[in-house]
């Protein structure tokens, strides 16, 4: 059967054709009149050159190109693409067929919404990714289903990287990270084990082999092996943590997680400094209209920040945290935390960077100390953990909770995620010059 986004397949054809559109050299069996089939078949072309050139470059043979069709298809017209069965396995969908070498989608429901909601740029990484099992079919690609799945996201990486540097799509830097949030939404659903055969990998599997294609090219893409890169699916605790979706009370969250960092950073820091760490002096959780000072200046229209004449962390606690919360989860609060632990670590150490890359490496101190969790490497100490879907929620909260002039003193979402994910796989060390 056809499975989520992403999948390659191997069902048994049925073709019930539909009226045929065109874009320059690529013909749709689809609805001429949708927009967004005449997108993919822009982006399918070019997707296709792209392979043309890369394709004999990385496998030292030539490339043949998608033969067996592209189709657009509305799931409940009753025309069906070969390797779909079924309206349900189109329906939501796109794939790759490599027993038809076929590509599919969902004209009418998948593409436009995600279009919608996360801009034009969207569709060239679906197809992206889908030409990546096309390539693994072509190469002889052979792994567990969730190492293809990330896989052919590191092709999609690589792939975006070229349009962009060569203006196939003049697109922002929030054009990207909005795209980037659209691989949260394709992600496993929490709590689905990395050994599920029809497994694609968490949110912050898939962003990471997406960044790893985009920052390092075709050639680490090809590289990877089941178990290279790891891959990161954790189970729920128990019935009661599954019952909660993870979640901890948000009022848990605010009062527990800066102990925690405290602890994190007690112990990290003496390796790092030579020098003992000193508690943040005050936490402040403010109400509206009623932020604190920071060095005898105001500080309206910050929502969390660590202030250094001071020394502590602020945050709105009647509405800006609460709303994190409620619509990215209990970890998207706890990281956005931990990154300001990680700015009084730098004050600490010294550190005299510009705003931009400060942040950034408080970025990626939080990603740090999310390994550390992760880990369980302070077991006298510390009793957090983590649940399915808190990585996920902290790439969320990077990418997406941002204010106004954020990007500016901050950097784009991408690179914040790109600081974050070092943190987690590389450590504390990697966050320092």
């Amino acid at each position: 059967m056809v499975c989520a986004v992403g999948c390659s397949s191997g069902a048994t054809p049925r073709v019930e054709r539909s009226s045929r559109s065109t874009a320059p050299s690529v013909p749709i069996e689809g609805d001429a009149s949708n927009p967004v089939n005449t997108a993919v078949a822009t982006a399918i072309s070019r997707v296709q050159r792209y392979w043309e050139t890369e394709f004999p470059a990385l496998y030292d043979r030539p490339y043949a190109p998608v033969s067996g069709g592209f189709y657009g298809v509305d799931p409940e017209s009753g025309n069906l693409p070969p390797c779909a069965e079924s309206a349900a396995d189109i329906s939501g969908n796109a794939f790759y067929c490599a027993t038809e070498d076929v590509v599919a989608w969902d004209a009418t429901g998948l593409l436009p919404r995600l279009q919608k909601t996360y801009g034009d740029f969207v569709i060239p990484i679906v197809l992206a990714h889908e030409w990546g099992h096309a390539v693994q079919a072509r190469a002889g690609f052979e792994g567990a289903t969730v190492t293809r799945e990330i896989q052919a996201d590191c092709f999609a990486g690589a792939y975006s990287r070229h349009a962009i540097d060569t203006r196939e799509y003049p697109i922002s830097a929030a054009d990207l990270d909005r795209a980037l949030a659209g691989f949260l939404e394709l992600r496993d659903e929490p709590g689905t084990a990395a050994t599920d055969p029809s497994a694609h990998g968490s949110g912050f599997d898939r962003v990471n082999a997406f960044q790893n294609g985009y920052e390092k090219g075709l050639a680490t893409c090809a590289a990877y092996r089941d178990g290279s890169p790891a891959v990161i699916e954790l189970p729920f605790r128990d019935e009661a943590d599954a019952a909660g979706g993870g979640d901890a009370p948000y009022a848990d969250v605010v009062a527990g997680v800066p102990v925690d960092l405290e602890d994190y950073w007690s112990k990290l820091y003496p390796e790092l400094a030579n020098a003992p760490w000193v508690p943040v002096r005050r936490v402040i959780p403010f109400g509206p209209g009623s932020p604190p000072t920071c060095g005898n200046s105001p500080t309206d229209g910050f929502l969390l920040f660590y202030c250094v004449p001071d020394d502590y962390v602020a945050f709105d606690n009647a509405d800006a945290m609460p709303t994190v919360y409620r619509e990215g989860g209990d970890f998207a609060v706890a990281v956005l935390l931990a990154t300001q632990w990680g700015i009084a670590a730098l004050s600490r150490l010294g550190d005299d960077s510009d705003e931009k890359t400060s942040s950034q490496r408080a970025d990626c101190f939080a990603g740090a100390w999310t390994a550390s969790v992760l880990l369980g490497n302070r077991p006298s100490s510390s009793g957090y953990s983590l649940s399915p879907g808190d990585l996920d929620e902290a790439i969320a909260a990077l990418l997406l909770f941002r204010g106004d002039g954020d990007a500016d003193r901050q950097g784009t979402g991408f690179v914040r995620v790109e600081a974050y994910r070092s943190g987690v796989i590389d450590g504390a060390r990697a966050c320092l010059p």
